[in-house]
């Protein structure tokens, strides 16, 4: 291990780094926390906050990572899965603890959240689903404050229909299995473009629910399938998309236990 000292003299101050820069080929840049970020018309997302100094608030990065602007929120993406709530943010929670009014949910946040029973579309007192200690819910996380419990719920104001007909987006997630990745690998699995999720989808069906704090769920036809297309997922994150769709060569000793997309065809074929 080497360790590269500053010149004698030298201050080392925090870096500007402009959103503009991560538009160019590349499309990002690596940061430090501290690091003072341009967001140019962005809204700050993970890694990113907004300090006020006075009259004057600017942007800078409290994770090391690498610089994305996706749409218009400037994030910082690394490998790290510690999630800490934010408001609006959808995320698969689990349920650890049943009481008479509340579920406590865990959302891999530093504390667990807890969710009302009436939390849902069309509940009441004597209509309201049930949930065990075990299972998985797909909410949204209503409020968030460092200094008080994470709220979380499951009512979708877009639709009108109630939570006994199965067709709300929100609710309980039943069947298949869920595993857990990077936040960054969570983002990219949300989003409308991604690669391997619709290579998948050409020949397999499968459900998937993305939590924005890194904990996916899936279900498949059977339990072969969803074991294989989850080693599939997990796999592709840091493979270029020919890496995922073309099968590596059969001298290539490293890249044999690489499950590809075509290979996985060949097996269910």
């Amino acid at each position: 291990c080497r360790q590269q000292a500053p010149p004698p003299n030298t201050q080392l101050l925090p870096r500007d780094l402009r959103a503009s820069d991560v538009l160019g080929r590349a499309r990002m840049a690596l940061c430090l926390p501290g690091d003072r970020i341009q967001l140019q018309g962005g809204r700050a997302g993970s890694g990113v906050a907004i300090a006020t100094d006075g009259s004057e608030a600017a942007a800078f990065a409290t994770a090391a990572g690498v610089l994305r602007r996706t749409g218009d929120e400037v994030l910082v993406e690394n490998l790290r899965k510690r999630y800490i709530p934010r408001e609006g943010d959808v995320v698969v929670g689990l349920v650890t603890h049943r009481g008479g009014e509340v579920y406590k949910v865990d959302i891999r946040a530093p504390s667990a959240a807890y969710m009302p029973c009436l939390a849902f579309n069309g509940a009441s007192k004597r209509n309201r689903p049930t949930l065990e200690v075990g299972s998985l819910v797909y909410c949204r996380v209503e409020a968030a404050h460092p200094d008080l419990d994470t709220e979380l719920s499951c009512i979708d104001t877009e639709t009108k229909k109630a939570w006994s007909t199965g067709e709300v987006l929100l609710g309980e997630l039943r069947g298949g299995l869920s595993f857990e990745v990077a936040l960054s690998a969570a983002h990219r699995l949300l989003d409308v473009d991604c690669f391997i999720l619709d290579r998948l989808g050409q020949d397999f069906a499968y459900e998937l629910c993305v939590g924005q704090n890194g904990r996916v769920w899936l279900s498949a036809a059977s339990a072969r399938e969803t074991v294989l297309l989850l080693q599939a997922i997990r796999r592709s994150f840091g493979m270029t998309d020919a890496q995922v769709e073309v099968p590596p060569p059969e001298n290539d000793l490293s890249l044999r236990s690489q499950v590809m997309v075509q290979k996985m065809v060949e097996v269910f074929s």
